[in-house]
């Protein structure tokens, strides 16, 4: 069994304290932005807006080898002891060479294995896997349903029940505190009784509904809480820096034996620079996050920083290159592509056309899909299985068709032309109702309004070539 970095842990992990010091603003300021900057110019990393899904494959081959040089030559910033941490050419290889190439999560009749796939790789004619993403605000009252929506998507693979309540039982959720211990053991609850009632008990739930450590473990209780198959997330801070939190979260997630997975985040727009220098930053957070945690599962997170989308055409274009450059110089796991929530309200046609984008770019480049969540997780109640199951449908006939990278490109570009001008003028978010506008809450199931406006964007994409059914 091949064993990433785990080995190496006491080694590199004491360069937090080992390493040369240098102030988190000196750091942002004359280590990583000048560095990246030249980095990218050196190996010529250029955006074209035009060509979403990358068909360059020595593109590609040059943004890896970018990304490496960032690591190298910036290292990773601990803000805790304000040193930097340095890695060798040579132990990031080391690392790359040991990735099992696939990943292993739930238990029973839902364990699921996934293998790595080519980019253009259709593999047996479904995505590689799908992920729900249920992320953001969500009331109380309609919590287990919103849950249930994404549980009965037969399709799903494994979820991310990451609806975060806004309170518990009238008092607010404070990181640190009973209260946020409380949350989380309420919330597992209804998770895990949204699972058995659709007689899916060991569905892999990736969520992580709070930030410290303590509400965690206090739900990992293998005979109440987490499944045995059950996965969580653990990520660097923005612009290679991490945290002693940060470790210590991926030592006690090896301890338990928790797999979980980390996002190869950028920023377009904010320090990470334009989509090209993005797309150096979040392929360097994949090798960051691989020498530092050991993660099982991985996938591009590029959120547009002037105005938060993760499916504008700068974030969508860097988290392409970004899945696309590691998939093809790696023996990594299959990665989740696409846009991982929408910009649009769920219940507007646009949060269609942006789930469709998505899945497009990830099938065809070889990734797992994801979807589910709307208003880009920042509104509450804008989550529902129904998106969910478009994104699958929509990823089932990309492998139907067998797309070429050239004509999934200009399929994308056609979605993006739909929904990019209301992301331009700033009014997606505020567009589209949430789930009790869009679901019978009583027998959980959409409104017929709402199946006829997902089937209106399917019927035209078959005029665009791709075979989605459609009642």
């Amino acid at each position: 069994m091949k064993i990433g970095a785990r080995c190496k842990f006491l080694d590199y992990w004491s360069r937090a304290n080992t390493g040369p010091i240098c102030f988190e603003d000196d750091f942002d300021k004359k280590v990583f932005w000048p560095k990246l900057k030249e980095i990218t110019k050196r190996w010529e990393i250029k955006y074209d807006a035009e060509n979403q899904v990358p068909q360059d494959m020595e593109m590609l081959d040059r943004l890896w080898q970018a990304a490496i040089d960032l690591v190298v030559e910036c290292g990773v910033l601990c803000p805790d002891t304000r040193r930097i941490m340095y890695f060798t050419r040579k132990e990031i290889q080391n690392m790359v060479d040991n990735k099992p190439g696939q990943w292993t999560i739930g238990s029973g009749q839902q364990r699921v294995t996934a293998k790595r796939r080519d980019i253009n790789d259709y593999g047996d004619g479904t995505p590689v896997s799908v992920l729900g993403r249920l992320l953001g605000p969500v009331s109380m009252d309609i919590y287990h349903a919103i849950n249930l929506s994404y549980a009965q998507v037969g399709e799903m693979d494994m979820c991310h029940f990451q609806g975060n309540l806004v309170e518990i039982w009238g008092q607010p959720i404070v990181p640190g505190s009973p209260t946020e211990m409380w949350a989380e053991m309420w919330s597992i609850a209804q998770i895990k009784d949204a699972c058995r009632q659709v007689c899916r008990p060991g569905l892999a739930d990736g969520g992580i509904r709070c930030i410290d450590l303590s509400a965690i473990q206090s739900i990992m209780d293998p005979g109440w809480g987490m499944g045995k198959g059950d996965f969580r997330c653990c990520l660097t801070l923005p612009f290679q820096k991490v945290e002693m939190k940060h470790m210590t979260r991926a030592l006690a997630y090896h301890t338990y034996g928790v797999p979980f997975y980390s996002v190869m985040t950028s920023y377009p727009g904010g320090l990470s620079g334009g989509p090209a220098h993005s797309a150096v930053v979040g392929t360097a957070e994949w090798i960051v996050e691989n020498m530092l945690f050991d993660v099982m599962l991985n996938g591009s997170w590029s959120a547009d920083a002037m105005y938060f989308s993760n499916t504008s055409k700068y974030a969508l274009w860097a988290s392409n290159r970004q899945n696309a450059a590691v998939t093809r110089n790696t023996n990594t796991e299959p990665l989740t592509g696409g846009g991982y929530q929408m910009t649009h309200g769920i219940g507007h046609e646009n949060y269609f056309w942006e789930s469709a984008a998505s899945a497009i770019s990830a099938v065809a480049l070889g990734n797992g899909i994801s979807g589910g969540t709307g208003a880009q997780s920042g509104k509450i109640d804008h989550q529902c299985g129904f998106g969910l199951q478009f994104s699958a449908d929509v990823g089932k006939a990309v492998c139907k068709a067998g797309l070429s990278l050239a004509q999934a490109n200009e399929i994308v570009c056609q979605c993006q032309a739909k929904y990019q001008p209301t992301i331009d003028s700033k009014q997606a978010h505020d567009m589209g109702g949430d789930f009790r506008d869009c679901y019978d809450l009583r027998t959980v199931t959409p409104q017929k309004w709402y199946v006829e406006l997902g089937n209106k964007v399917r019927k035209e994409l078959n005029t665009m070539g791709i075979p989605v059914d459609y009642d």
